[in-house]
């Protein structure tokens, strides 16, 4: 399989570790309880470990639907001191490798799982008959040959650039196309911000969003999600359209608290910032002008 036939980045910014050894009693830990995973307070309330069990079979089964143009990347540094030197990225990947190897061999699957999401089982079921089907492999080959991970991104800008920064890592090659598998509420921050501060072409890129599925009835679902995208116009966006690169107060201090482990990427990335230590961008649309805009391998004058 040549790696330059490759040029279809399917992306998963990852938002949590799995605790792989975590016992459950009677059970097989899949990823479907809470308590497989480090979560932080306001991840519980909506499920949330199960729509990153979601995201991520959601994008291997994109994979498999364009096998020999594709590379999968979940991204995601070591953001949590208790869980150790474990990346977000490599816990996903061991998580859904895990649950679709389980389905795989026809293991009686856990009634919590079929009790949370049925949904989960059934996407499964999808991705072995698809890849015994039509490519003929099995699913340890297809994380060996087409599933990477992504293991410095501190903020969900650097899930989308250091990602590109493993496709070429893998590829030689920068991504012509790209799919994110995510949250809906942060399609905004990544279709609008994040990607235009970087030049990568609009209709070059998609979002295939999939919020969380909160237990709870409609009037409380409603006020769920009415805080859920005030949150995120306070906390992200408000904040990216004042610093669009991370470089600066308070999206920089986020990103230092969430390297306990003193993690830094060495991708090949063409961004002036990225290869000056500690550089600090004071006019981010005087630096897009001059430094990014119709000068990046992807911008669309360069194509």
């Amino acid at each position: 399989m040549a790696t330059n036939l490759r040029t279809h980045l399917i992306t998963v910014p990852c938002h949590s570790i799995w605790k792989q050894h975590y016992v459950t009693k009677g059970e097989e830990n899949l990823g479907q309880l809470p308590e497989h995973w480090y979560l932080a307070p306001f991840q519980y309330e909506g499920n949330d470990h199960l729509a990153f069990i979601r995201h991520s079979l959601l994008a291997v089964r994109e994979l498999i639907n364009d096998i020999e143009s594709s590379v999968l990347v979940f991204s995601g540094s070591e953001t949590k001191e208790e869980a150790g030197p474990i990346s977000e990225a490599s816990s996903y990947y061991y998580m859904t490798r895990k649950l679709l190897k389980w389905i795989e061999s026809c293991e009686e699957i856990p009634k919590s799982l079929i009790h949370q999401d049925k949904g989960i089982v059934h996407i499964c079921e999808q991705i072995i008959f698809g890849l015994s089907t039509r490519h003929g492999i099995d699913i340890e080959t297809l994380f060996t040959k087409y599933i990477y991970t992504e293991c410095f991104a501190l903020d969900s800008f650097e899930n989308l650039l250091f990602s590109i920064g493993r496709f070429h890592e893998v590829t030689g090659s920068y991504p012509s196309t790209i799919t994110i598998f995510g949250f809906e509420f942060k399609r905004e921050r990544f279709l609008n911000l994040h990607a235009k501060a970087i030049d990568y072409p609009a209709n070059k890129i998609k979002y295939i969003g999939e919020d969380p599925k909160p237990s709870h009835d409609n009037v409380q679902k409603q006020e769920y999600f009415y805080q859920l995208y005030r949150m995120e116009a306070k906390n992200a966006l408000e904040l990216f359209r004042k610093d669009w690169y991370g470089t600066r107060d308070a999206l920089m201090t986020k990103k230092l608290h969430r390297n306990p482990f003193k993690r830094s990427q060495k991708y090949q990335l063409p961004l002036y910032h990225l290869n000056v230590k500690h550089h600090i961008i004071e006019d981010d649309k005087r630096y897009f002008e001059n430094r990014i805009q119709g000068k990046m391998p992807w911008s669309a004058e360069m194509q």
